[in-house]
């Protein structure tokens, strides 16, 4: 742990970014939650969630990396 913050900026790193093999994963892994009281359906509300912070990372990421590509 001693070295844990001890990382180098200057260092270049590969991230490959593609669409994933099965769509919204985690969502079927786990089901619906037994928390979940809502009369909406759990996979669409959490379906648009997951999509748009998915979109807003992949853009984020882009934006701060433009200049990589």
């Amino acid at each position: 742990m001693d070295n844990f913050f001890n990382f180098r900026t200057d260092k270049k790193i590969s991230i490959k970014i593609e669409e994933p093999e099965v769509d919204m994963i985690i969502l079927g892994l786990l089901g619906k939650p037994k928390f979940w009281v809502s009369s909406s359906s759990f996979e669409e509300v959490m379906g648009k969630i997951y999509k748009t912070a998915s979109k807003k990372a992949r853009d984020s990421y882009f934006e701060q990396n433009q200049h990589d590509l």
